[in-house]
C-alpha cells in the first residue's frame, strides 16, 4: 500500500514549480475595486415597476435621462418581471435624471427610485434587545 502512495508524491506536476506573478495580479484588482466603486455609483436601483412592463419599455423610458451601459430587469422562477430593475447610466448625469423619477406614477405604480448598494436606514442599529438591565 505504501509503494503507491510514495510513486504519486514523486509525481509533482512541473506547473507546480513556477511562481505566480503577484505584483501584476496586485493591480488588476485595484484596478477592477475602482471601477467596482465607479460603476456602484451610476448604478440606480428602479423598484415598484408595473409587472406588465417589459425591458424595451424601461430601456426606451429611462434612455430619456442619459446613455445606458447596462440594464438588468429581474425575473422570477417563471422568467415574469420582479417589478425591479437595476440600470446602469455612463454619467452621473443620467443618474441625477432618473433620481427624478422617484415617486412618480408609472403604469399604475410608484417608483422607488435611489442610487443602487447605497445602505439604507434599515439594518443592525443599536443594541437595545433585552440584556441584563445595564
Amino acid at each position: 500500500a505504501k509503494a503507491p502512495a510514495k510513486k504519486a508524491a514523486d509525481s509533482d506536476d512541473e506547473d507546480d514549480d513556477k511562481p505566480a506573478p503577484k505584483k501584476a495580479k496586485a493591480d488588476d484588482e485595484e484596478k477592477g475595486e475602482e471601477k467596482a466603486a465607479d460603476s456602484e455609483e451610476l448604478t440606480v436601483f428602479v423598484g415598484g415597476l408595473p409587472f406588465s412592463c417589459t425591458e424595451e419599455q424601461l430601456m426606451k423610458d429611462f434612455t430619456e435621462c442619459g446613455e445606458i451601459e447596462k440594464m438588468k430587469m429581474l425575473m422570477n422562477d417563471e422568467g415574469q418581471p420582479k417589478g425591479i430593475a437595476f440600470i446602469t447610466y455612463t454619467t452621473r448625469a443620467g443618474v441625477d435624471a432618473a433620481l427624478k423619477f422617484d415617486g412618480q406614477d408609472y403604469g399604475g405604480r410608484y417608483l422607488k427610485v435611489n442610487v443602487a448598494g447605497g445602505k439604507g436606514d434599515k439594518g443592525k442599529g443599536k443594541d437595545k434587545g433585552k440584556g441584563k438591565g445595564d
